[in-house]
């Protein structure tokens, strides 16, 4: 996509977000009600941002293990993440322009082939986890919640999304097709190559399914630090709805993270998520019982978390290309 087309899209996107949270904002107590929220979260907001960076920390560590190369340090390594997380909510591109931006800030520590091939099997690793926190959070959701017709399909339509991923899960471990020789184009750009040999195409698909036979430790390994990534989330959750709700429960605070987590990915091509994450957390805490405004100052709150963050990624991708 060229980048005038790139950047109408941008300013179409981000018009209409801006004016989804306007919406919802307006139609859930007010920007007083929200700034208020948002202002008592006061200095617990730094505890926010380092469980956020921890986070990250948590996927790198994960990647790292998956690409098994002494020459990938942690801080390269953190640093592509950081860069890469910024281009990917700046764009509608999404994970189009994250994962190979993480590539490129690291081509000169470790192999193409080695890069493309850890960055695929570490997203693996982590949609594998999506689905299992979408799934029990879906579960959990119908039992305690009085779920509207809306979003009961919604969570009828996450148990079906679960389902055919394991299927093509399943599917793709057994059949192993040669899925990244179809994108050799792609990969050939991002390696920065007039063209890219047949065999470093296979050496990566081969890589990829060898994750099966990986010994059990490696890949309980990578499994425990996705899972540290998403409690993470749920801590961060936490720590900002005992501020606005202190009664809140545990539950309530996994429906929500499980719930945003849904949004991240299912609208990952909106810059920011704008207006969205605020209409689907208010939505969900509506359910749960909780007053709308709670939802969507968590919304916010987390947004500029992740403003903050990604300020630190486009500092260092600005020092990377000096």
């Amino acid at each position: 996509m060229s980048r005038p087309r790139l950047a109408f899209l941008n300013i179409v996107v981000a018009i209409v977000g801006v004016a989804l949270l306007i919406y919802t904002v307006q139609r859930n107590g007010g920007w007083g009600a929200i700034v208020e929220g948002v202002a008592s979260v006061g200095w617990w907001f730094a505890v926010v941002v380092l469980l956020g960076a921890i986070r990250m920390a948590c996927r790198t560590r994960a990647w790292m293990i998956c690409a098994n190369d002494p020459q990938l340090r942690f801080t390269d390594a953190f640093g592509a993440w950081l860069v890469g997380d910024a281009v990917g909510n700046l764009t509608p591109l999404g994970l189009l322009a994250s994962e190979p931006t993480k590539i490129l800030m690291v081509r000169t520590k470790i192999s193409t082939v080695t890069s493309i091939a850890s960055v695929t099997i570490e997203n693996l690793f982590y949609t594998a986890s999506v689905l299992a926190v979408l799934l029990t959070g879906t579960w959990i959701f119908l039992q305690h919640a009085n779920v509207p017709p809306g979003l009961e399909q919604v969570s009828e339509i996450i148990v079906a999304a679960v389902a055919v991923a394991a299927v093509i899960g399943i599917w793709v471990a057994r059949a192993r097709p040669a899925i990244l020789s179809r994108f050799a184009p792609l990969i050939t750009k991002i390696a920065g190559r007039a063209d890219a040999p047949a065999e470093a195409i296979r050496e990566m698909e081969t890589q990829i399914y060898a994750v099966p036979r990986w010994p059990l430790a490696r890949i309980a390994h990578v499994a425990l630090w996705e899972a540290a990534f998403h409690t993470g989330a749920v801590a961060e959750v936490f720590v900002v709805l005992r501020l606005l709700v202190p009664d809140i429960t545990l539950t309530e605070t996994f429906l929500l993270e499980s719930a945003g987590r849904f949004v991240t990915v299912a609208f990952k091509f909106v810059p920011y998520r704008l207006g969205i994450d605020e209409a689907g957390s208010g939505a969900v805490a509506a359910v749960l019982g909780l007053p709308p405004v709670t939802g969507v100052t968590l919304a916010l709150v987390r947004r500029i978390r992740i403003i903050v963050l990604n300020a630190v990624g486009l500092v260092l991708l600005i020092k990377h290309k000096r």
